[in-house]
């Protein structure tokens, strides 16, 4: 969660040209500008970001996102990651045991500080900072600013509410309004299971069902599980990249990180092989006529030989140093 160097380096060099002294900046300030906003999240301008967040001897913290939630934009994480910075935000206006300590939650749109995003070279948003408090009974050891990674994890009220009460030490509560449309879906969804549940248990006899139906049942639960689907499940990473352009990434360019798109590409992958070999297996030799079985197992075998060949040409994008190699590069 450490800040990038060129980004750290760049507000280095603008607090020399924007602010003369630090000294004098107090926690006031942002605390009037937050109690403006019904959420309490203060909406700051180049220069309050400068003066009052950017300072070395400040002795409260305050959490900023760097966002551009204007709808010519069109950025839907923006809104979204807004959405659990005012929950976040919102608990906190509301918390009464806060231990004394002093924290901001804040909000810089790009349109209130277009000159900062530019001089930065900040393409790539929404971005969530936290610059520490460096003085008083609660200063951090290491004071530098930071930036949290924004994982499915983390871009949820409560994943960022718990991953904020971790870097503070303190309790942090997301206030999240009532979803009911939520629990009326799951209620739903719920009850036609339980629905689904008592026909199958009504008409069908599962001792009488086919070695084909079980076949077809254990070769997805292997697909599942190879196809990197428990991974997601524990680390909880986002669905697809964003690049800087804003075009969309399906794999994550190193080995030890994926998408959760990632997954669902290899597994109908390697459900493809695996359905070609069952078919040359199988079914293609019951073909009689000679010429309609031999254009079926070439179909099948290029559909194989492509299909693995794409596999190896992911590994190899994942991992340079993989060995194999077919068609595809």
């Amino acid at each position: 969660m450490q800040f990038s160097f060129r980004l750290l380096m760049a507000l280095v060099v603008l607090v020399v040209a924007f602010v003369s002294t630090s000294n004098g900046q107090s926690f006031q300030t942002l605390q009037k500008k937050a109690n403006q906003d019904k959420d309490g999240l203060a909406r700051l301008d180049i220069n309050l970001f400068m003066k009052h967040v950017v300072s070395e001897t400040k002795d409260y913290s305050v959490v900023v996102q760097l966002t551009a939630l204007s709808p010519k934009y069109k950025c839907g994480p923006c809104k979204s990651i807004d959405a659990s910075l005012r929950a976040v935000s919102r608990g906190w206006k509301s918390q009464t045991n806060k231990n004394g300590r002093d924290i901001v939650f804040a909000s810089l749109d790009v349109e209130d500080g277009e000159e900062l995003f530019h001089q930065m070279k900040i393409d790539n948003i929404p971005r969530l900072m936290i610059f520490p408090a460096s003085k008083g009974p609660h200063a951090f050891d290491n004071p530098s600013p930071r930036e949290m990674s924004l994982s499915q994890r983390t871009t949820s009220a409560s994943g960022m509410a718990r991953k904020l009460s971790e870097l503070f030490d303190i309790e942090i509560k997301a206030q999240v309004p009532v979803d009911y449309a939520k629990y009326l879906m799951n209620a739903a969804s719920a009850a036609a299971a339980l629905y689904a549940l008592y026909l199958v248990y009504k008409h069908i006899d599962i001792r009488t069902l086919g070695r084909n139906v079980w076949a077809i049942a254990s070769i997805l639960f292997v697909l599942l599980m190879t196809s990197g689907f428990m991974w997601n499940r524990i680390n909880s990473p986002p669905y697809m990249g964003q690049a800087r352009s804003g075009d969309v990434i399906l794999f994550a360019p190193v080995n030890n990180q994926q998408y959760g798109v990632e997954t669902q590409i290899v597994a109908v992958s390697y459900a493809v092989c695996a359905m070609c070999v069952v078919a040359l297996v199988r079914h293609v030799p019951k073909i009689q006529n000679t010429d309609q079985r031999n254009f079926v197992t070439f179909m099948f075998v290029v559909a194989l030989i492509m299909t693995f060949s794409y596999l190896n040409s992911v590994f190899r994008m994942k991992m340079p140093a993989y060995p194999f190699r077919m068609l595809l590069p």
